[in-house]
């Protein structure tokens, strides 16, 4: 006989990326919970770890019959060098240790990793296509890897811009962003004109005002067809010295307007670099010295671009898809938020976007023109530029503190664009197969994602004006009904104008994150902005950047330091006079059981903290803030509860959504009346009509909806098959759902997860006689009682919580007063015509068993 080996696991997936991810479940027979260490080559260390372990994983649990397997799951991050040729995962318990061979690098290539652990996938998985995909990630600007830093939250928020000199970064003083000037070298700026006529009055104005007479403008005059056009170009050349118009005879295209503008650039300023404007553009204050100043401060750069609300890579409120100017701003005012970024260093692109582009001349010089025999009128041209450039060794660059509009309808016809973007696309992918991949890597690892964040903060700041515009709305990370809600939520504040900082427990670990990490999102209607790891110093940094209207708590479940939370919002509510609003969806305030289910997975009833203190070391279900299992024997519960009672006192709203829930709080709160609104929820995602009555059946089938857990009555549903078998009874459950206690019998049928809408379907075609939802926790309102109820079938419950409450006005309700699967049974086969005799756990009934397809 065989001793096991004392640690069980299975790695279930492995991604390299720009760092490496280690995802599955591993537990020591004897003592649990492991501990994680990753060792690289000859035994070092990588630079930086991260382990989420006690991540619950029933699954394995039951599937191996261990308990000690339900909080097996483990995640593990690690900085791995790029030299590493193998990577062994350690782990460790009770002072015992096992070693797994996790993967051999084969080849030189980052790409070359081979698994070397039998329980693993067969093959690493690769975050990025390419290579250049880990440049691309690691691009990250440093000074914005922490959101308080990227919005120095102890300035003012930005009004306005006054600036009427070239700037390369910007302070704020007072309400408005000083521009400091800077001196740059003279370039030229080619704009070639063939329609849009629209644009030129608005686009001759802002160069006029933003460029310096030392710069040279060249108007290519296309070949215009309206002569206006024309005598417009001329009267600009006449009138300023530094404005040259070249008129072709006819339209050749705008890939021949822009070579005819390179010739008169190399002519008028040979030395200088030039930038590409089209006509559709609206520029700010001091764009052209932050657009050239980071190729004069890194002559490897070949271009640069803006960011702009049309422009692929670089569009912003999001990327690669086109938007409308964030809030209906203008240039300037969004301009402002960047600009307020200061110098942030370049970030990597793929590919400059031509609508507004610097070109080095170096790059110019050594990389030629674009090439019109390949690409003829247009497209793809400075695709081709720009990475023939990087051949040569050169970088295309974004530049983080400069915003351009970019409105689309110069040159080309609707028809035409297509076309030439067809053939176009098809010379790129020829000449760089590798070029599409590092787009898609580019937008994956999307590192100017900060930057369009720390932005959009300083835009939604200036635009509110001192007017509260934005609601601070904590919530869990998980699913359900509270997280239904916060959908709904969100929706009806963007309807009202208000935009939705979104905070909740990080689920998705991140090598560099704090202790307590947060999930930061703010949501406007328009785009949503997600920030970099954060800790409640971040948080704050947001908070006072963005005028608050409201703070809004929908669960504080998942926090690693809920009292440090709380106190967050206290200071909030005492010190800014932020109104407080507390959505009471579970009983987490109560006990961090969250659903008062205690060791013996049965509604506690709220007793005295005595018989708390003693549920809690063993009670499974309790949510230790910050812990990783049951909170041992010096468990505060008054302490706890007394945290919560002093923001309750501070919440100028708590809403419940019925009055058992109400009551349920009210056995360990004190919360006055007049604070207090009884709110239901409506089930307006899905529509409920009467079905037709159920076809008569020797067996009655039951239907059991929605996600199954120990609180929603997984123990009883499984009691009540065990029941059905041993005493025969004609009865078979339907399963629409999950269930946490999988169960195979003859009397179950396992139809899986649905979509409510197609819900009433499936119960009609499975012949369903009546709906049973065995909740053992009084549930504070419940969607699926209200997906059901309508139907016209009976809908059972036990005697608790909001679903009894509102069944007993339901002609079609029937409630079950004593919480055990006898009782549920007998009131089941009552209400659908299959009455037996008195049930008992030891058997009695006569009835065969459900047996062909109709237990399938």
């Amino acid at each position: 006989m065989t001793t096991p080996e004392p640690f069980d696991h299975y790695i279930e997936r492995i991604e390299v990326g720009t760092e490496l991810r280690i995802e599955g479940w591993a537990f020591h027979r004897t003592h649990g919970l492991c501990g994680f260490d990753v060792v690289i080559d000859r035994g070092n260390s990588p630079s930086a770890l991260h382990v989420r372990r006690g991540i619950d994983r029933h699954d394995v649990g039951l599937a191996l019959g261990n308990p000690l397997a339900d909080r097996s799951g483990f995640v593990v991050l690690a900085a791995v060098p790029l030299s590493t040729s193998a990577v062994v995962l350690r782990l460790t318990a009770g002072g015992e240790e096992c070693i797994i061979p996790l993967m051999l690098r084969e080849g030189l290539s980052l790409r070359s990793w081979q698994v070397a652990c039998e329980r693993a996938p067969t093959a690493v998985e690769y975050r990025f296509l390419t290579e250049r995909g880990l440049r691309y990630a690691a691009a990250l600007p440093a000074p914005l890897t922490r959101a308080r830093n990227a919005v120095d939250a102890g300035l003012p928020a930005i009004a306005a811009p006054v600036a009427t000199a070239p700037v390369t970064g910007a302070s704020v003083t007072g309400a408005s962003v000083t521009i400091a000037p800077v001196t740059i070298a003279p370039v030229t700026i080619i704009v070639p004109v063939y329609g849009g006529k629209r644009f030129l009055t608005p686009l001759a104005h802002a160069l006029i005002e933003t460029v310096d007479p030392r710069h040279h403008i060249v108007f290519i005059d296309d070949g215009n067809p309206d002569r206006s056009i024309s005598a417009f170009l001329v009267a600009l050349g006449t009138a300023l010295d530094h404005v040259t118009v070249v008129a072709k005879p006819r339209n050749e295209g705008y890939l021949k307007a822009v070579l005819t503008g390179l010739e008169m650039a190399e002519r008028l300023n040979p030395d200088g670099h030039v930038v590409l404007l089209n006509t559709d553009v609206e520029v700010p204050p001091g764009w052209l010295e932050r657009l050239v100043g980071p190729i004069e401060a890194t002559p490897s750069i070949a271009s640069t671009t803006p960011f702009t609300n049309a422009g692929t890579i670089c569009g912003f409120p999001a990327m690669p898809e086109d938007n409308d100017p964030f809030l209906g701003a203008t240039v300037a005012e969004i301009d402002a938020g960047f600009a307020a970024l200061g110098d942030l260093p370049p970030v990597e692109v793929p590919t400059g976007v031509g609508f507004c582009m610097a070109l080095n001349r170096r790059a110019l010089r050594e990389v030629g023109v674009f090439d019109q025999q390949a690409f003829g009128r247009g497209y793809g041209e400075e695709v081709d530029w720009c990475r023939r450039a990087m051949r040569r060794g050169f970088t295309n660059a974004a530049v983080p503190n400069l915003y351009v509009h970019h409105r689309h309808g110069g040159s080309f016809s609707s028809a035409e664009k297509k076309a030439q973007i067809q053939a176009s696309g098809d010379i790129i992918r020829q000449r760089y197969p590798e070029f599409d991949a590092e787009v898609q890597d580019f937008i994956r690892a999307d590192p100017l994602r900060p930057i369009r964040a720390a932005a959009a903060v300083r835009i939604l700041g200036a635009a509110a004006a001192g007017r509260p515009q934005t609601v601070l709305l904590f919530d869990h990370a998980g699913h359900g009904g509270a997280a239904a809600f916060r959908v709904k939520e969100i929706a009806r504040l963007h309807a009202q104008g208000r935009a939705v900082l979104l905070v909740r427990p990080c689920v998705e670990p991140a090598l560099g994150m704090p202790d307590g990490a947060l999930d930061i999102e703010l949501l406007h209607r328009e785009a949503a902005f997600r920030f970099p790891a954060n800790d409640l110093a971040d948080l704050g940094a947001l908070a006072a950047a963005l005028p608050l209207a409201e703070v809004v708590v929908n669960s504080l479940v998942g926090y690693a330091a809920p009292d440090a939370v709380m106190g967050f919002l206290r200071t909030l509510r005492r010190e800014r006079g932020v109104p407080l609003r507390l959505m009471h969806h579970d009983f987490f305030p109560v006990c961090p059981s969250l659903n008062l289910i205690d060791a013996e997975d049965r509604f506690c009833g709220v007793p005295a903290p005595g018989r708390c203190r003693t549920c809690a070391p063993a009670n499974r279900h309790f949510r230790h803030p910050g812990g990783e299992g049951p909170p041992g024997e010096g468990f505060d519960i008054v302490g706890y509860r007394r945290a919560w009672q002093e923001l309750f006192d501070l919440a100028d709203r708590h809403v419940t959504f019925s009055r058992s829930a109400l009551a349920t709080l009210r056995r360990a709160f004190v919360l006055r009346d007049d604070r207090l609104r009884i709110i239901p929820h409506l089930a307006d995602h899905v529509t409920v009509t009467p079905l037709p009555p159920p076809a008569p059946d020797r067996i009655a089938r039951v239907a059991v909806v929605g996600g199954i857990n120990v609180a929603k009555g997984s123990g009883i549903l499984k009691a009540m098959v065990r029941l059905a078998e041993t005493q025969r009874l004609p009865i078979l459950f339907e399963l629409f759902g999950d269930n946490d206690q999988p169960v195979v019998s003859p009397h179950l049928h396992d139809n899986g997860r649905y979509e409510p809408e197609r819900l009433a379907g499936l119960l009609a075609a499975r012949g369903c006689h009546a709906v049973f939802l065995p909740s053992v926790w009084p549930e504070t309102h419940c969607y699926v009682l209200d997906e059901v109820v309508g139907l016209g079938l009976p809908v059972g419950v036990f005697d608790i919580g909001a679903p009894a409450e509102r069944l007993r006005h339901w002609p079609n309700g029937f409630i079950v007063s004593t919480i055990t699967p006898e009782a549920a049974l007998s009131a089941l086969l009552r209400v659908t015509g299959h009455g037996m005799p008195a049930l008992s756990a030891s058997g009695g009934g006569k009835a065969p068993p459900p047996h062909g397809d109709q237990a399938s």
